[in-house]
């Protein structure tokens, strides 16, 4: 995926499925998932409350306790993959997420984020969602299906910049995309170009035409 500027979910699939990250890509992935863990940081107390085991709800409360760690980059792509993993394969997972995120990003664009929205919870979802779909062995229609059912509820304001809602919107991106994938796995569907089609994530959320996006 050279062009960073366009995108499919088919390109995403392969990139996901076919792609070993280099040295440089593990070694950033590496040193982001030990600052994750170091963090621990502190969700809204209303999280931490109801906390259990469900990988779901350590996705959420990890990545909302690490939502402000400026130190931290992708929070919803290490959280997800770390509760889903703690060896070595959540490092390729968080590679290959952070990818994803980067990819995703560009295709958004900067005015993106100059209209309002949270970067690391619309694009952070996608690439959350590939660092699922990794570490659960989806295969590529399991996988389309996982981007779909995460980029339906991408969102995130960064009008919440400093708030709990800040940190919840990026917890929650990391549990939406621990959910996709686990739902895509047991044959849950979605669309078939959510992240490029007509009435995408891409379309609704650039000022780009739907035309332009379809490649």
């Amino acid at each position: 995926m050279t062009d960073k500027t366009s995108i499919t979910t088919d390109r995403v699939v392969r990139y996901v499925l076919e792609t070993e990250p280099d040295r440089a890509a593990l070694h950033v992935a590496e040193s982001q998932r030990d600052s994750f863990v170091r963090a621990g940081g502190r969700a809204p107390e209303a999280l931490t409350t109801h906390s259990t085991d469900d990988p779901l709800w350590t996705a959420w409360v990890s990545g909302a306790a690490a939502a402000h760690d400026s130190n931290l980059t992708w929070v919803a792509v290490t959280a997800a993959a770390t509760a889903l993993c703690d060896d070595e394969r959540a490092v390729t997972a968080i590679a290959l997420g952070r990818g994803v995120a980067e990819l995703v990003a560009a295709a958004l664009g900067d005015k993106h984020a100059a209209e309002g929205w949270d970067m690391r919870a619309t694009a952070g979802t996608v690439g959350a969602v590939a660092a699922t779909g990794r570490l659960c062995g989806l295969d590529s229609d399991q996988l389309r299906n996982a981007i779909g059912l995460a980029a339906t509820q991408a969102a995130g304001l960064l009008a919440a910049a400093g708030t709990d809602a800040e940190a919840i919107q990026v917890g929650k991106a990391a549990a939406n995309a621990v959910e996709a994938a686990l739902l895509a796995e047991c044959g849950f569907t979605s669309s078939a170009a959510p992240l490029e089609g007509r009435r995408g994530l891409l379309a609704l959320m650039t000022d780009r035409p739907a035309e332009a996006l379809q490649v």
